[in-house]
């Protein structure tokens, strides 16, 4: 079955299962890295909340092998979740000083984000941009996020100083950064089972404690000199993801280009095209205590 075809048949299956009334679009959505997905948008006669389904995340797991109906109660399970949003009250989100608790910020690719960008409020930084979001904690439907736009900005009669001084106040609050063994997480990723082999360059991961869009913590204060102490020299700053960057140590490094190859790499067969960071690295030095960019 082809993507149009998968579609089609989700489509109708919906149709059947839903309520008579239901509204189905199909509505072409951006996401990071400009990259353009399916939505599927499902509104329910009556209903304020119109979730919105992604099938080309469905269309993975079914040509990973899961069965059209496991999808198909998947799907009905997510409608059925949205409706207690219903009685999830977001008239509080018109007030910034009921929001300025959770703003926070996330890193992504400048050039790849370039119409995005014109739409909401940003700051350069190296080959990156950071932008902010909302983190909202234990809604009706589990943690959730918001991308602030500029017509937020012009709401809450809020500047973008404001707005950056908050997200750098909350974030280690709220998504405090973890610096992990490459071989530990791994390890704990899988479960407890032992690794095959060990890796001849010593590596380390930064994140976040929920692991999501983590590789912000560059930026957190005082994050990249306590790596660097911890590891105990300069480092390079490898991009794995908008939710993890990898650290080597920099006596470990014997060509640089040899990285940014890996890099590369990695992004073109290993990362979803809306979790690419960069194709480049960056390098901390803790005499400067400064993270610069690595020329290609």
């Amino acid at each position: 079955m082809n993507y149009q075809e998968f579609v089609s048949s989700v489509t109708g299956f919906l149709r059947e299962s839903l309520p008579g009334g239901t509204k189905l679009d199909l509505i072409p959505m951006e996401k990071n890295n400009g990259i353009i997905m399916d939505g599927l948008s499902i509104r329910k006669q009556g209903h304020r909340v119109a979730p919105t389904i992604y099938l080309e995340a469905y269309y993975r797991e079914y040509l990973d092998g899961c069965s059209l109906r496991g999808i198909y109660e998947e799907i009905l399970e997510c409608c059925e979740d949205c409706e207690l949003e219903e009685n999830f009250d977001v008239s509080f989100f018109s007030d910034y000083e009921k929001v300025r608790q959770g703003v926070v910020y996330k890193l992504v690719n400048y050039e790849k984000n370039r119409e995005l960008l014109q739409k909401v409020p940003h700051l350069p930084f190296l080959d990156l941009a950071i932008v902010f979001y909302c983190y909202l904690r234990e809604t009706p439907v589990g943690n959730a996020t918001v991308l602030i736009h500029n017509s937020h900005l012009k709401l809450w009669d809020c500047t973008m100083g404001e707005l950056y001084r908050d997200a750098r106040a909350n974030a280690g609050r709220l998504l405090p950064a973890r610096l992990e063994e490459m071989s530990v997480m791994i390890k704990e990723l899988s479960g407890g089972q032992e690794t095959l082999g060990q890796a001849d360059v010593p590596m380390y991961v930064l994140t976040n404690t929920v692991r999501s869009l983590g590789a912000v913590c560059i930026l957190y204060e005082g994050v990249l000199k306590s790596c660097g102490d911890r590891l105990g020299e300069a480092y390079y700053v490898l991009p794995s993801s908008i939710h993890e960057v990898i650290l080597i140590p920099a006596s470990a490094v014997e060509d640089t280009k040899e990285l940014q190859s890996i890099v590369r790499d990695i992004n073109e067969t290993q990362v979803r095209e809306t979790e690419v960071l960069s194709d480049n690295i960056y390098y901390y030095s803790p005499i400067s205590g400064q993270l610069s960019l690595v020329e290609s």
